[in-house]
């Protein structure tokens, strides 16, 4: 009987393509020739670092597809490399920059939680067949001796945003994004517009908790030929004040949207929304600023539990 590593290259990489990554990594040890194709077929791939197990727990609830979870890695710092916040954050990027820059000519989904973003930006700007990309750094369950609860609400401009827009070191970096996730990212309205004039054909953008954004964002955006094809644009859990009513101007301008998110920007009238959608967006998939608009999130409890 043959063996699957009979298989020609490419058809073996198209099967194992579909292998969660703890049987492609298994697959990969087996011998020198299968590890060699197993590096060229991780092309998913989530990774998160964290200074715990519950913290690695609690990130997990996020991930609502349950077929995303066979792509997830989680790892868990030893005790001596997360003594401090600092020491997480370095060994966090250390880590993710290891893992990304050996697999960045294959990847095209990546995932990645850390605290924060530093060295980690260059590998992440070099994996340039990228086609989806999500940046978590929002964790306000988070309790961690070093890190005060209001740490999470914002975080600061940073440099190391240039890094992803071709304005750092490296001047080539991934231009084929078609989807964008950011979550309490630090980024810039002009180191964004880089990021989406290197990557014309973005269609889905999602942004949460991005504060050092400003309506000239939104402004560049509306008028842009990306702006003109952008089919989903969600923009939440933003509390500037510039973020009002002002910001509905600029939708009008995105006329290919079917899927629209303001939900927590509060200073935004949830009713003018649904009247401006009414009569001149007419996005079919809507959710306005207010909680109740937005599915709420439920915790079940046995009732007989003591």
């Amino acid at each position: 009987m043959s063996s699957i590593s009979s298989l020609p290259p490419e058809m073996l990489r198209e099967v194992l393509h579909y292998l969660p990554i703890t049987a492609l990594l298994s697959f990969g040890g087996t011998s020198k020739y299968n590890h060699a194709i197993q590096s060229i077929s991780l092309s998913k791939l989530q990774i998160g670092v964290f200074p715990s197990r519950i913290n690695a727990m609690i990130s997990l609830l996020d991930v609502h597809d349950n077929q995303s979870k066979t792509h997830n890695v989680q790892i868990v710092l030893s005790k001596k490399d997360g003594r401090s916040r600092i020491l997480v954050i370095r060994n966090q990027n250390r880590i993710v920059s290891t893992v990304v820059s050996k697999y960045q000519h294959t990847l095209r989904d990546l995932e990645v939680t850390l605290w924060d973003l530093q060295s980690a930006a260059e590998s992440i700007a070099k994996a340039r067949n990228l086609r989806s990309l999500s940046i978590r750094l929002d964790h306000p369950h988070t309790r961690y001796a070093d890190v005060d609860r209001s740490w999470w609400k914002d975080a600061p401009s940073s440099t190391v945003w240039n890094a992803l827009c071709g304005k750092g070191k490296g001047s080539k970096v991934f231009g084929r994004l078609e989807n964008l996730n950011l979550e309490r990212c630090g980024i810039t309205d002009y180191q964004l517009q880089c990021v989406l004039e290197e990557n014309p054909h973005i269609t889905q953008l999602r942004l949460r908790k991005c504060l050092g954004l400003t309506e000239d964002f939104f402004q560049s955006l509306a008028r842009s030929d990306l702006g003109q094809s952008l089919m989903v644009l969600h923009f939440t859990q933003n509390t500037a004040d510039w973020v009002d009513d002002r910001v509905l101007k600029h939708i009008e301008g995105m006329p290919s949207l079917n899927s629209l998110s303001l939900h927590g920007c509060h200073n935004i009238d949830s009713d003018l929304v649904r009247k401006m959608n009414q009569e001149q967006w007419h996005i079919r998939e809507l959710i306005t600023p207010h909680s109740s608009d937005s599915p709420p999130d439920v915790v079940e409890v046995d009732p007989l539990y003591k």
